[in-house]
């Protein structure tokens, strides 16, 4: 006698039964078969962990865990004070993609997410940048030691290339082509966040500090370029990872006194805002960034009244006319003249 075939309203009910973390899982087997690149899923992943570990039981199931009270109360745990308007907008972007797939699979009735109000990025912000003076001081605490050296290095590659801290850790030796007075780097699409095969170069105080480093660097077996060192003089043989190097770049700028959010990401934008600041146009920008669209570069168009005093007394049409300058004495000697008019008023 034939068996009757489970009516659908069962077969929905069953699928309500699969857990979040279980979905979680399937949702990432999804993205690396659509060839997702690796950082992407990994940065999917770690922001659904936390979304996971936020909720009240271990491992609930799908339908109790996304709901939108539970999406409420973790959007509330994160400190504004540590976490930037972008990293809430990745959350919210993350959670929302999620929501559809799970969605997709029928594992859902309705996406909690549809009601409520998409968070987006700040992109009239400034973006937060160290000074020249801040990076003097930085640069300062690194001494002699293996440590010391090797952290040199990767200031200055970060500082002159605009690489992400990923992009650092995962740089191996054949990537790496040193020149009389340059170094290049290749970067590949996979791997990174960027859609294709890019290329950036650095400069010579750069190769004189990669060099020192790659000197001491030859006893390690990895193909890696940077490693982890132990007690500050010890090379290992365990690769860098970008939380390592995140914590490393705060304790150098607390060691040098500079307070704010001193992470990786920082010198990334330090390089962009330079480069912005000198004459480098956006086109080029998005490419030396690995960046998919031009509105993302867009953010480094923000600066601070200071800058935007620099950039006008550079740019200015009459600072670019010939036979104006006014010779330096006499220049000096206008300016005493006007403040001592005005202090005498």
């Amino acid at each position: 006698m034939l068996q009757e075939s489970p009516s659908v309203a069962s077969v929905t009910t069953q699928s309500f039964h699969v857990s979040l973390r279980a979905a979680i899982t399937e949702f990432i087997h999804d993205r690396r078969s659509l060839r997702r690149s690796q950082r992407t899923c990994e940065f999917y992943e770690g922001n659904l962990t936390r979304f996971a570990d936020s909720l009240p039981l271990p491992d609930m199931p799908l339908d109790q865990a996304m709901t939108l009270s539970h999406i409420r109360r973790f959007f509330g745990t994160l400190d504004p004070a540590e976490i930037s308007q972008d990293t809430f907008a990745a959350y919210d972007r993350v959670l929302r993609i999620f929501s559809k797939f799970c969605l997709a699979e029928g594992w859902l009735e309705r996406d909690p997410m549809e009601g409520r109000p998409r968070l987006r990025q700040n992109r009239n912000a400034v973006p937060d940048t160290l000074n020249l003076e801040e990076i003097t001081l930085i640069r300062e605490t690194c001494d002699k030691t293996p440590a010391g050296i090797r952290d040199l290095a990767i200031i200055l590659l970060m500082l002159d290339t605009g690489m992400r801290a990923g992009e650092i850790c995962d740089l191996t030796n054949d990537r790496l082509t040193i020149y009389r007075n340059k170094g290049k780097i290749r970067i590949p699409a996979e791997g990174s966040k960027g859609a294709n095969d890019r290329t950036v170069v650095f400069s010579g105080s750069t190769l004189v500090a990669m060099s020192d480093w790659l000197t001491i660097r030859k006893p390690a077996r990895l193909d890696l370029v940077f490693v982890s060192v132990t007690g500050r003089k010890t090379l290992t043989d365990r690769p860098m990872t970008p939380s390592g190097l995140n914590q490393m770049m705060r304790r150098r700028a607390k060691r040098a006194g500079v307070q704010g959010r001193r992470w990786c990401h920082i010198w990334r934008h330090t390089f962009a805002k330079f480069y912005v600041l000198h004459g480098g146009d956006l086109e080029s920008l998005r490419r030396l960034l690995g960046h998919s669209s031009l509105e993302t570069v867009r953010i480094y168009l923000q600066f601070q009244t200071q800058e935007l005093e620099q950039l006008q007394m550079r740019h200015s049409p009459v600072a670019q006319l010939d036979g104006l300058d006014i010779e330096p004495d006499r220049s000096n000697a206008v300016q005493d003249s006007f403040f001592s008019s005005q202090l005498s008023i």
